[in-house]
């Protein structure tokens, strides 16, 4: 790892270390401790279900990428590489982590470096426009009451980005272009494959039905992650109407997303804290619905962990039978 990357590392942890420390100065922790202990079990398991069930959607939906990209294998592999993929999001430092492993994953089953890339590649451009679309339709009827006119223009700017880099991707004389975007997020290794790269996402060019439906499943996805928070709030027993969540969640999300901070941690609770007290939300309670529904997703993506531990032998046993043969 470059110094770089350690120093941009260090300063995220750094920012949310303090962005904590200051919500937990102005929010007693004991507050936070009564209304985390006082939640309902039953409706925390339902969040963990949903979410399960959004990730399996994720997972469908990046398995159909992987078919346009030559990478045929079966839909519970693509569940276990994404599951893996996530937690590696939830524990690594750079959330950059989750997408090598899936592309070091599908790799190795027809398609390349290039066709696992490219197939990661749509999956997060699809998701991220999805995210900012629906969140820029959402937070609409939110602007006159709660004044939100500049986070609005910045949402608008974020979806507008999106749609330009899937634009550009498809593009073929920005390949050059592409090339210094990897090697920026340490893909330069991959400058080399740009004109498989190119094929590759020519294919998606021609499968534009198919990118469509991908959107509506990226779109459902972020439904029911709302629906985590949704449940998450029950738990608490926050009771807040579901026009609230729709309102909310998805902007949280697009804010969540940006590159600021250790995997969202401070920022996402912040900003529920500013967005839910609007509506009346005591500081401890917004805290405490963001903080546990990020662990929510983080426990779940323990699914992913189990998968690469059982993997662990047999890939052991694996190398060991192509090194006798080696030899």
């Amino acid at each position: 790892m470059s110094a770089r990357k350690r120093v941009l590392i260090v300063a995220k942890l750094a920012l949310s270390v303090l962005l904590l420390a200051l919500l937990l100065w102005r929010i007693p922790f004991s507050q936070v401790a009564q209304v985390v202990a006082h939640a309902d079990r039953r409706w925390l398991a339902a969040a963990a279900a949903v979410m399960l069930f959004s990730n399996l959607i994720g997972s469908y939906q990046w398995w159909r990428l992987l078919q346009v990209a030559d990478i045929r294998i079966p839909l519970w592999r693509a569940c276990a590489y994404y599951h893996i993929g996530l937690f590696f999001n939830n524990f690594l430092p750079a959330n950059i982590g989750g997408d090598l492993a899936r592309i070091a994953d599908t790799s190795r089953h027809g398609g390349g470096a290039a066709g696992a890339f490219s197939a990661v590649l749509m999956d997060r451009l699809i998701g991220t426009m999805a995210l900012a679309g629906l969140a820029l339709v959402t937070t609409l009827p939110a602007l006159d009451r709660f004044h939100l006119a500049v986070v609005y223009l910045a949402l608008a700017g974020f979806f507008a980005a999106s749609v330009l880099l899937l634009w550009a991707i498809f593009h073929p004389a920005l390949l050059p272009a592409l090339e210094r975007l990897l090697g920026a997020i340490g893909l330069g290794g991959l400058g080399p494959h740009l004109d498989d790269l190119a094929l590759r996402i020519r294919a998606y060019r021609d499968a534009r039905g198919l990118l469509l439906r991908m959107v509506a499943l990226a779109v459902l996805t972020q439904f029911s992650r709302i629906g985590v928070h949704v449940l998450v709030a029950r738990a608490l027993g926050i009771t807040v109407g579901l026009q609230y969540f729709l309102l909310f969640v998805p902007l949280l999300a697009v804010i969540v997303s940006l590159p600021i901070s250790f995997n969202g941690l401070g920022v996402r609770e912040g900003a529920g804290v500013v967005l839910f007290g609007l509506v009346g939300v005591g500081r401890a309670s917004a805290f405490s619905m963001q903080f546990l529904t990020y662990l929510v997703a983080v426990a779940v993506s323990l699914l992913g962990g189990l998968a690469y531990l059982i993997r662990i032998p047999r890939r052991r046993a694996a190398a060991r039978s192509l090194g006798r043969n080696a030899g």
